[in-house]
C-alpha cells in the first residue's frame, strides 16, 4: 500500500472514512453515517455535499453486475481513428450504449474503449457498429474471459487508514 503522504491532497481522513463508510454501507443515513464516523450530522452533511461539488462522489446508484444483468460478454476494442477526428468520434461512441468507456491512450491504437455485449453475437454487431464510425480506421477486440480483481476508486480510498 502506498503512504499517506503519497496521496493527492484532494481527501482528508474525515473525507475518506465517510466514502469508506458509504463504500461498505451503501444505503447508510445521514445520521448513521455521522454516528459510526463520530462526527456531527451537520458536518457529515456538509462534507458529503462538498465532496459532491467537486465531483469527488459522483453518484449514489447501485453498482450493477453485468453478468447477472444478462451482460455475459466483456471485450476491449482498441481503435485507430484519422488524424484529427478524437471529439467527433468519441461522440458517436457515446452514442453506443453498450460502450462503457472510452479511454485516449498511448501506443497502438488510439481510443481504448470498455464493452459490454449479452452474447458474442450481440458483441459482433456492436463492433460492426463501430467499425462503421466515419473516422475509425482499425479495430482490435480483446475478449475478458475473467475478472478475478475489480475496483473502483472508491475501493481505493476505502482502504486508506
Amino acid at each position: 500500500m502506498v503512504e499517506l503522504s503519497a496521496l493527492p491532497p484532494a481527501l482528508d481522513d474525515t473525507d475518506r472514512a465517510l466514502i469508506r463508510l458509504l463504500r461498505q454501507h451503501p444505503r447508510i443515513s445521514v445520521a448513521e453515517l455521522a454516528r459510526r464516523a463520530g462526527i456531527a450530522r451537520n458536518t457529515v452533511q456538509l462534507r458529503l455535499q462538498r465532496l459532491a461539488e467537486r465531483a469527488i462522489v459522483t453518484g449514489y446508484g447501485p453498482d450493477v453486475e453485468r453478468r447477472a444483468a444478462g451482460y455475459q460478454v466483456l471485450a476491449f476494442v482498441t481503435l485507430t481513428i484519422s488524424q484529427g477526428a478524437h471529439d467527433s468520434t468519441v461522440a458517436d461512441l457515446s452514442g453506443i450504449p453498450e460502450v462503457l468507456e472510452i479511454h485516449t491512450i498511448t501506443g497502438q491504437g488510439d481510443l481504448l474503449l470498455k464493452v459490454v455485449a449479452g452474447t458474442n453475437d450481440h458483441l459482433h454487431r456492436v463492433v460492426q457498429h463501430i467499425a462503421s464510425i466515419d473516422h475509425v480506421r482499425r479495430t482490435e477486440t480483446q475478449l475478458a474471459l475473467d475478472t478475478p480483481l475489480y475496483r473502483t476508486v472508491a475501493d481505493l480510498i476505502a482502504t486508506i487508514d
